[in-house]
């Protein structure tokens, strides 16, 4: 006997923020980890804040889904070839978003859209600390970008 039943869509690729520390920085400043901690959770907030207009951060920060939010700690290269700080990462995003802007349609699925970010200065040090992306289903644009950064296992 077969089946009528139609066949389910496929789940949507689940919602994720990265935080990304300077690879070189987290070590040089001789800082403990709790500091740390804490500037990733002051860039996180920013880019929650001016990213609220997303409907990816809408559905992230939802109350059916506070309790399974997923957020992924990366560093920039430290060294070699594809060394970046948080600063030169930030212009690269930047200008990504700017050229998902221009070409973007109306009518494009959110998956697609290239998040927003937010680059936490700690002061009065002056000191990037993280950065922060926004809300996405990890555009391929993105992923493209954020190749160079490793997964921070410290």
């Amino acid at each position: 006997m077969s089946s009528s039943a139609p066949a389910s869509a496929p789940a949507p690729v689940p919602l994720v923020m990265q935080l990304i520390v300077d690879g070189a920085s987290s070590t040089s400043f001789g800082w403990p980890k709790g500091p740390w901690m804490a500037q990733s959770a002051h860039a996180a907030i920013a880019a929650i804040q001016t990213s609220l207009d997303s409907a990816a951060t809408r559905e992230y920060v939802s109350s059916a889904n506070l309790e399974s939010m997923h957020k992924v700690t990366l560093q920039t290269p430290a060294e070699g070839k594809a060394k970046m700080t948080l600063p030169q990462l930030s212009e690269k995003l930047t200008a990504a978003r700017a050229e998902w802007e221009k070409t973007r349609n109306a009518a494009s699925e959110d998956a697609d859209e290239f998040p927003r970010h937010f680059l936490w200065i700690e002061q009065p040090e002056n000191v990037p600390t993280c950065l922060a992306i926004a809300p996405n289903r990890k555009p391929a644009a993105l992923k493209k970008v954020l190749r160079p950064c490793t997964l921070l296992k410290e």
